[in-house]
């Protein structure tokens, strides 16, 4: 147990320990709360989002960018929780005060702007289907709607203690192509990919593929 602690620590994802230790996840099921499932689903991506209260803000945004359609055309679509979308919120609204120098201010949902909010959510929409079946160890790099690369792959956890492995999806946005393993120690930090844990993985909706972002990331790739 100690050296899965140590894991999760080192690689900035403690905020998950306590939904992995539940269950070891085979690399054909997806990843939810802590249990293995069934990932097929007979709803459509928006409806399966809509029906969690995990999304209502993630549900508006969606309808305010007029992007329902887009969301239910066979893609792969990478949601941010509405967690996600409040650190953005509140990180702009610092920003704004300080800007302002006027702490009533506030940046809520209603002040996105359509064009800024439609590329936004499209930066987590990918035309090809992403599969957790199909990913292994080597990250795949696949490009999003608006062109940004990101790669997938599977990430395995050992508790030497149990006897058990955990296997977590990550996908890491590239930035100037992808960062070498082992990554040298002088390699530039302007140049280090951002990795991201998924929290669910592989939901086989009626329309597409959904995975689910971590509650500690923040919306737009922050």
């Amino acid at each position: 147990m100690h050296q899965l602690k140590k894991i999760f620590i080192q690689t900035g994802w403690i905020g998950l320990l306590a939904v992995v230790l539940f269950t070891s996840c085979r690399k054909d099921n997806h990843f939810i709360g802590g249990s293995i499932s069934d990932p097929h689903t007979d709803l459509t991506t928006y409806d399966y989002l809509k029906a969690n209260p995990l999304f209502d803000t993630l549900i508006i945004l969606i309808d305010k960018a007029g992007l329902k359609e887009t969301l239910n055309s066979n893609i792969t679509f990478v949601a941010p929780t509405d967690y996600s979308i409040a650190r953005f919120l509140k990180l702009r609204t610092t920003a704004l005060q300080k800007q302002k120098n006027d702490e009533n201010i506030k940046y809520t949902i209603d002040s996105l702007k359509v064009p800024e909010l439609r590329d936004s959510l499209m930066a987590y929409m990918f035309d090809t289907k992403i599969e957790r079946a199909n990913l292994s160890l080597e990250p795949m790099v696949f490009k999003n709607k608006v062109k940004e690369e990101f790669g997938f792959k599977l990430v395995w956890l050992v508790d030497d203690d149990l006897k058990i492995s955990y296997a977590v999806t990550n996908m890491s946005k590239i930035i100037n192509g992808v960062d070498p393993v082992p990554l040298p120690t002088d390699y530039p930090d302007a140049d280090r990919d951002k990795d991201y844990l998924l929290q669910t993985t592989g939901i086989l909706t009626k329309t597409g593929v959904l995975h689910v972002l971590s509650n500690s990331h923040t919306f737009y790739w922050k």
